[in-house]
């Protein structure tokens, strides 16, 4: 097992100042707990909404789509839509604090834009 200090001592060189780059991710993940993400299922009839950190705020079902989907596959549908919903804020989470930290470790040698084509959805 690899020792826990010189791990952590490693990591810590990554970065010329740690205390900076936790302080830079620190604004990131507060900027998208603010920040509201849906999904949708049966063509758009279901969209959940929730906050940056997942947590369910709103699922809303067209009149339309209650009146022409039996109570089981609604059921699945709204399902389907959370679990979108909370894919689509973790990614950008994931992304946003990965650009952070390639930024700081790249130095600037790559834009936003390009770090993206390397972080996976």
């Amino acid at each position: 097992m690899p020792d826990p200090y010189a791990l952590a001592e490693a990591v810590r060189g990554l970065v010329a100042d740690p205390a900076a780059l936790q302080d830079r991710i620190r604004t990131v993940v507060e900027a998208v707990t603010q920040e509201t993400f849906t999904g949708t299922a049966l063509s758009g009839g279901v969209v959940a909404t929730v906050d940056g950190l997942g947590a369910l705020r709103s699922i809303e079902i067209a009149p339309a789509t209650k009146r022409r989907t039996d109570n089981l596959t609604l059921g699945d549908a709204v399902t389907a839509a959370v679990a979108d919903a909370e894919r689509t804020a973790r990614t950008t989470l994931a992304t946003r604090v990965a650009e952070v930290a390639l930024a700081d470790r790249l130095g600037g040698a790559l834009t936003a834009e390009q770090l993206r084509r390397f972080i996976p959805e």
